[in-house]
């Protein structure tokens, strides 16, 4: 009993095996990629991770298409230097001069603040109208000069600063809240193609007035022990406007590798000094809030913005895990979805009515859009999108408080999720079949998804999806081949065992359902059949064995293959015996009519093969057949090592003894009333044959003769032919002997040869001479198999 179960236990295990190990691949294959992203976002190597930016493809989507654009808070802005400001000032870049009105416009309008997504960085030359303008000034006239030194001076001093930077530097002073920006340069090779031999940091002490000051660090710890943003260089306005200026932030934009702008560096460790991005700077002066940035050993930790009335009110910004203090962007949508305002349109004070409602109490940056000097930053949403409206969508998420993040704890859930799945789907592709392995993998990526929308997406938490699905989907892919791999050399191993034993339709639904072949049966209504070669052991004593041999297959050949073509299993050969039935495993509409149809082609087969068997000089053959239909216990039977399928059961037994008693009567086929009841009338000759009780049971069964249609000349003489024994049955059962032998007799006028009617007279004559007795029930009583 251990020891069939240990081998049933290892047989599992060598099948369950290649199973396990391709899942087991598959999951030690993800979980290293996950690892290898962890470690290389660690250390900001991105561009280098195939999964990262497989990852940002599919967050893009999950932005765009599946959450789509949204509706920013109106409080951000853009100051656009749009095609029409270039139609209205001149060609770029126009003068500085229409600063002045424009920013008096929009103070006007209760704008409150303005970054600067643009560099100012040489002063601007005196222009022809700014000449003739002191000219003007200092003659009165065009055509007379009362003192040409006088005029030199002036223009001496126009060199120095123009007229319009003066315009500028008080349009500057005049709005007040102005955040300047400048821009860095990462690599050395960048800052001395752009700079040459100038001062890489020049400048800086100017623009570390913006210096962040609210500071929390470990003891020990100074700025350059962080993987902070360390510029080469940097380019700052010209001294002459930055001198006016109070605040100042770098305005660089981050793009991965595919060029998305997805993340924001929000400070700098710029030569020593703890700087700014604009966005954060020009919406923690909006809100009037002081910067704080939080270190741990790693770098930073999180950034906040404190209120500076309250200083228990912080607005919290998370920042990636790395400790470089980057942000990710929550894009609104495709360009313009912040609002622009056009420079031109605050210069001539143009706005609608909508336009200034909007303005009261906003911030604005201003950056370029007019074709040929925008800058384009692609997002998510839009390849041409501006650099100006990615600082503005981290100013609108601040605002809004609504950021998008991949905390450090996420890494975590990731790994469990993703070693949880696997094991999971081992699991389920070992023991499960393949439609529960499709209906699982359906079910766990719309779940998947779903998860995500509502509880980490809607939540604003970044998770990577594709490598768990991609684990999961993998697994199923590759197993389910292998699967159908396999599986298609055992049913074709299963189809050559098979196909001499049952037709092709049976095999594909043993395929189809292999849980068929478990051991055990269950019990259903079939139609079992015998047959049997009369006088085989003489036959077999008239042959040497070789003979013998050639002779039983070319019988068993046609008989086997009616049983196959008629959608019946051949159970098994016994000796010179058949055996099979119909019904199971393949369902049938008519077991019974189906098994009398083929019982009928074997005695045809019979006839063709008698003519060849004589040729030959083979003996004659002739065979007999029992039929029975009932309940059965159907399966396969046997031990754990070795089983067959076939039938057991009294109606199995009754239709074997049934094919016993067709010589008794010398007649070809025999069936049950069972049987016979499940016939449609007129299909089939038969005749009521007798009531007997087969040896070892009690009850009695009545029995028919199914006949050849041939049996006699014509279908006209075979009805009469079973009327007359039908009426001799009726007299004999009655025991009414004279009208009983008349009908026998009639029989045996129209078929001599019939034996059923001559049994029957030889009964009739002993009863005659020897009464059975009232208490006779018409019963035969067979006393041998």
């Amino acid at each position: 009993m251990m020891k069939a179960f240990l081998r049933k236990v290892r047989s599992k295990i060598s099948k369950l095996l290649p199973i396990w190990i391709i899942c087991g691949t598959i999951m030690g294959a993800s979980w290293w990629a996950l690892r290898q992203h962890y470690f290389r976002f660690a250390v900001g190597a991105n561009e280098r991770d195939p999964l990262y930016r497989i990852e940002s493809s599919w967050f893009d989507i999950k932005v765009t298409s599946l959450r789509g654009p949204q509706k920013p808070t109106g409080k951000v802005g853009i100051l656009a230097i749009d095609d029409d400001s270039v139609h209205e000032f001149g060609r770029w870049p126009f003068s500085r001069r229409y600063y002045d009105q424009a920013f008096k416009n929009l103070k006007k309008h209760g704008v409150k603040w303005i970054g600067f997504d643009s560099v100012y960085d040489k002063p601007e030359r005196p222009s022809l109208d700014d000449i003739e303008g002191q000219l003007m000034a200092l003659t009165g006239s065009r055509q007379q000069s009362r003192d040409l030194n006088t005029v030199m001076q002036s223009i001496g001093q126009m060199k120095k600063m123009s007229p319009a930077d003066l315009s500028f530097r008080s349009a500057l002073q005049n709005f007040g809240n102005i955040v300047l920006g400048y821009f860095y340069m990462e690599t050395k090779l960048e800052a001395s193609r752009a700079l040459g031999t100038r001062q890489h940091y020049d400048g800086i002490e100017r623009i570390s007035v913006s210096e962040i000051t609210g500071i929390d660090m470990p003891e020990g710890k100074k700025l350059s022990d962080f993987p902070l943003m360390k510029p080469e260089a940097i380019q700052v306005n010209d001294p002459v406007i930055d001198e006016v200026g109070n605040h100042f932030a770098f305005f660089n934009n981050d793009a991965d590798q595919d060029a998305i702008n997805r993340w924001l560096t929000l400070v700098a460790d710029v030569n020593g000094h703890l700087m700014p991005c604009l966005a954060l700077k020009t919406v923690a002066e909006y809100l009037d809030r002081e910067i704080f940035v939080f270190f741990n050993n790693n770098g930073i930790e999180s950034l906040a913005l404190v209120s500076r009335e309250d200083p228990s009110d912080s607005i919290d910004i998370p920042v990636d895990s790395t400790g470089k203090g980057r942000v990710l962007i929550n894009p609104r949508g495709r360009g313009e979805t912040i609002p622009h305002y056009g420079l031109a349109a605050a210069y001539r004070d143009s706005f609608t009515e909508k336009q200034k409602k909007a303005l009261k109490d906003s911030v604005l940056l201003l950056g370029a859009t007019a074709t040929g000097i925008n800058d384009m930053r692609p997002n998510a949403f839009d390849p041409t999108i501006n650099g100006a409206e990615n600082h503005a969508a981290v100013m609108d998420n601040i605002v809004r408080g609504d950021f998008y993040k991949r905390p450090a704890t996420i890494f975590r859930t990731e790994m469990q999720i993703l070693l949880a799945l696997g094991l999971i789907f081992t699991l389920i592709l070992s023991f499960g079949t393949g439609m529960l392995s499709g209906a699982s993998l359906i079910v766990f990526l719309v779940g998947y998804y779903y998860l995500d929308k509502y509880f980490w997406m809607g939540k604003g938490i970044w998770t990577f999806m594709v490598v768990p699905a991609g684990e999961v989907t993998l697994m199923f892919t590759v197993v389910t081949l292998y699967k159908y791999v396999t599986e298609e050399k055992e049913k074709k191993m299963v189809k050559g065992a098979f196909q001499h034993y049952l037709s092709p339709e049976v095999i594909d639904q043993v395929l189809q359902n292999p849980e068929q072949l478990k051991l055990g049966g269950e019990k259903k209504e079939l139609t079992v059949f015998f047959s049997d070669v009369r006088g085989f052991t003489t036959i077999s004593e008239t042959l040497t064995p070789e003979k013998l041999s050639e002779l039983m297959n070319e019988y068993f050949t046609p008989m086997t293959g009616i049983v196959l073509r008629s959608k019946g299993v051949l159970d098994k050969y016994i000796g010179d015996a058949i055996m099979a039935f119909w019904g199971a495993p393949l369902e049938l509409e008519n077991p019974a009519e189906t098994g009398c149809q083929a019982a009928i082609e074997m005695l045809y087969a019979l006839d063709k093969l008698r003519l060849e068997f004589k040729a030959k000089g083979f003996p004659d053959i002739d065979i007999g057949i029992g039929l029975n239909t009932g309940p059965m216990s159907v399966g396969n039977m046997g031990s754990g090592e070795r089983f067959t399928y076939t039938v057991m059961g009294d109606a199995v037994n009754l239709g074997s003894r049934l094919e016993g008693l067709t010589k008794e009567y010398g007649i070809k086929i025999m069936i049950s009333e069972f049987t016979h009841a499940k016939l449609r009338p007129g299909k089939f000759f038969t005749r009521d044959l007798d009531d007997i009780r087969v040896k070892g049971k009690n009850e009695p069964v009545k029995v028919y003769n199914l006949m050849r249609p041939d049996y006699l000349s014509t279908p006209e003489q075979m009805r009469e032919f079973i009327a007359h024994f039908e009426k001799g049955r009726k007299a004999y059962t009655a025991q009414d002997w004279a009208e009983a032998k008349r009908n026998f007799v009639n029989c045996m006028q129209m078929k001599p040869d019939d034996k059923a009617s001559i049994l029957y007279c030889e009964r009739i004559d002993h009863y005659i001479e020897e009464s059975p007795g009232q208490q006779w029930d018409g019963v035969y009583t067979f006393k041998h198999k």
